[in-house]
Order: structure tokens, then sequence, then C-alpha cells
């Protein structure tokens, strides 16, 4: 059922001749560290869609040992994933994609540009980097406004609704994670490995007791207060 509500978006474009659909999804917008990212991600439709999966799909005795491709029914938003199974995934879809990108933005240029012009410049690059040029292109609700509005389709909660923007939000949260993990090693204090820069009690603790980093965003709250209290 969840594969059927996931490819819906797809399904329907690919039967009316369209392949090359590109899920594009972001993270990192409301962290206090760290950077930008957005994904960029055209799956293999007739991969998804042939019926070699869906007999895949529909064989009890595959379900002790699934075969890689079976990986496609268990895309979805990152946020549902588990962190084992988004790194499993990410590595998959990276394979299997047709093409993908990846585009960031580090904390000083959000503090510059502000969120939203990131997000349109993050968008709008990780598209232009496909290396193949898609029909369509899928959102979250965004709209790219560097794009014709004619060639994409904002879908509210569409990482939820749509695999190929499931697979943007997995790429890009498990890219971002991983810059998250390995900016711990540098300031250990902060927890980065534990919240990836959000918010959380004990991330802001770190802040009051050790104040911001070189990779805090010095235009959030709190963090703007702190370094607008040292001058």
């Amino acid at each position: 059922m969840h594969f059927q509500e996931i490819t819906q978006y797809e399904r329907k474009l690919y039967n009316d001749g369209i392949k090359y659909i590109a899920g594009i999804d972001e993270v990192g917008r409301g962290p206090l560290a760290g950077p930008f990212v957005v994904s960029a991600v055209i799956l293999n439709l007739d991969k998804i869609f042939s019926k070699e999966l869906e007999l895949m799909i529909n064989d009890d005795k595959l379900r002790k040992n699934p075969p890689e491709k079976l990986l496609y029914t268990k895309i979805n938003d990152s946020k549902l994933v588990s962190p084992k199974n988004r790194g499993i995934l990410a590595e998959f879809i990276r394979k299997e994609a047709i093409s993908y990108s990846i585009e960031l933005l580090p904390p000083e240029k959000i503090d510059e540009i502000g969120v939203s012009e990131a997000t349109q410049i993050c968008f709008f690059n990780a598209i232009k980097n496909l290396k193949t040029l898609p029909e369509i292109i899928l959102t979250d609700t965004f709209e790219v406004k560097k794009l014709i509005k004619d060639c994409q389709i904002n879908i509210t909660k569409g990482d939820t609704k749509s695999i190929s923007i499931a697979a943007a939000s997995i790429v890009a949260k498990v890219y971002r994670d991983s810059i998250m993990i390995e900016m711990h090693k540098t300031y250990p204090m902060y927890g980065f490995d534990r919240h990836k820069g959000y918010g959380t009690k004990y991330h802001i603790d770190a802040l009051c007791k050790y104040g911001p980093c070189e990779i805090h965003r010095k235009s959030f709250n709190p963090v703007k207060k702190m370094v607008n209290k040292s001058l």
C-alpha cells in the first residue's frame, strides 16, 4: 500500500510518457549550526514500474531474504526512516539513480543572504547540475522561482507522496548528517553528532557554556543574541 501511495505522482506521469522526473528536497533550514543541503534525484522509473519489481513485491517467499531491488519499496520521507536504513537507502539511491546532485550553502552564506534566498539558490543549482535534464520537477511544497511553473509540481507533504522527493530527502539528510558528525570531531563540546546542529536543550546548554563556534549561524537566535551580547 505504501509503495502505491508514494509512487502515485510518478506513475501518472510515467503513464503519460514522462520518464525523467526530478524529485528535490532540502534539509537544514532550521538548525543553529551547519550547512543547508539540497538534493535532486532522477530515479529509474523503468525499473520502479517494471513487471519484475511488481512480481517481487507480491512474492511472500522473498520477505525473509529480499533482493536489493525491493529497497525501492522502503524509500520514504527521511524523517520516517531509521538512521541505519537511511544510510543503506542513500547508497542504493545514488547507485540506482539516473542522475542525482547535492548542493549546500555554508552557515556564513546563510547569514549573508538568509534562508529563503539560500533555498532558492540551492534548489535551482541542484536541478541545473543534474547530468540528465528532467522533463518535470517535483518539490515538497516549495516553488523554485527561477524555473517555469509549468515544469514543476509543488506537492504538500511531498516527501510522503512522491518516491522521487523522498529519495532526495534521504540523500540530502545522510549527506548533511555525515558533515555534522565530522564537525563533531572538531567541535566535540557541542554534541553535533547527537543533534546535527538543531536547537536541542543539550545544544543550547553547550552554547551558553562555550559560546558559538565557526559553524554556528550568527543570524539565528539564540546565537545572534550571544554574538551581539559579546560585542
